[in-house]
């Protein structure tokens, strides 16, 4: 027997105008792999008992996802359920919707079993086998994230995980340094640090092992002279070979005797000349993929600082913002 509609979503269902908001949650239900999810967290969740009935799995982690997808809080999350009828029909809520505790507890159980991360190296593993990443090529690069500069806390410290650095301006927050793939854009690999670590310290943790070529920006300049590199993608065909340079200064740094991958790291604005910036644009506008995915963090999921005092919140919180992100690729 069908539900018999209200007036509300009688008048809703014959409207001209499809709002943005309407269609970008029919995408996302399309494309995200609810059932899948909900797999990984079910052995987590609540189970059924002789008391109150929890929540269906399905509608909280819908109600996470918006939160996440429009940036709210849990008591913002709360009113848009109540007053948007779109979100309420991709939720799956009528009446009886959950509130901003419900959904505060499901968060935490969430941060607190690491889930988030969990669900991102799972999405991972299913698009290597769907064929969407294919491991020929790696584009490698970081962001900076503010956090609060406020020490009005106990121990007068900065949020936990962050730290002070200088680009362009003073900045305070965290690092996300992420990896995607050349040809599809997905990302495969994140790494979360303070904001002083420098990009190229981590660039190893970023490259899965199997790539044909790398790319990044002025900031990963000596990444092929790594050992931790080096290490990573050889591939058994060549040998690591420790190399002193003999000048007034003496540098040691490793390479492969058998080059298996081909770096194209962009050169710093001070070395780059006529001859060479023709090269430099063409490196530039295939490592611009990357920056697609910061924007989309950053300005259409409205991502600019951190949510949370703690590292291990903020990092599981990225982990779902970048599985998110994924998802909103493929639509």
């Amino acid at each position: 027997m069908e539900k018999q509609i209200s007036f509300s979503e009688m008048d809703y269902r014959f409207k001209r105008k499809r709002t943005q908001k309407e269609l970008f949650l029919e995408k996302m239900a399309r494309v995200v792999p609810l059932g899948f999810w909900c797999d990984i967290i079910r052995p987590f969740y609540y189970e059924n008992g002789n008391g109150r009935q929890p929540v269906k799995l399905e509608i909280m982690l819908k109600m996470y996802l918006v939160s996440n997808w429009y940036n709210l809080s849990d008591e913002q999350t709360e009113d848009m359920l109540c007053e948007n009828l779109a979100v309420r029909n991709y939720v799956g809520v009528t009446a009886d919707a959950p509130d901003a505790t419900t959904l505060c507890k499901f968060r935490l159980m969430l941060i607190k079993h690491g889930l988030a991360e969990k669900i991102f190296t799972e999405q991972t593993k299913q698009f290597k086998e769907q064929g969407i990443i294919l491991k020929e090529g790696t584009i490698v690069d970081a962001t900076i994230i503010d956090a609060p500069m406020s020490k009005k806390n106990k121990d007068k410290s900065l949020p936990e995980g962050s730290a002070k650095t200088f680009k362009h301006v003073p900045r305070t927050g965290i690092k996300a340094h992420i990896g995607i793939d050349k040809k599809s854009g997905v990302i495969h690999s994140v790494v979360i640090t303070p904001a002083n670590v420098f990009d190229v310290t981590v660039a190893s943790e970023l490259l899965h092992g199997e790539e044909k070529e790398v790319y990044g920006d002025a900031g990963y300049v000596g990444m092929e002279k790594r050992e931790d590199v080096c290490e990573k993608l050889h591939d058994g065909t060549g040998e690591l070979e420790y190399i002193t340079k003999h000048s007034h200064r003496r540098k040691h740094y490793y390479v492969l005797k058998k080059k298996p991958v081909v770096f194209h790291v962009c050169q710093k604005k001070s070395k780059i000349t006529q001859d060479t910036k023709p090269l430099e644009q063409t490196k530039s506008r295939i490592r611009s993929k990357v920056e697609h995915i910061f924007c989309r963090l950053k300005h259409i999921f409205k991502y600019r600082k951190t949510k949370y005092r703690t590292a291990h919140k903020n990092k599981q919180h990225l982990f779902m913002l970048f599985t998110l992100v994924n998802m909103s690729k493929l639509t």
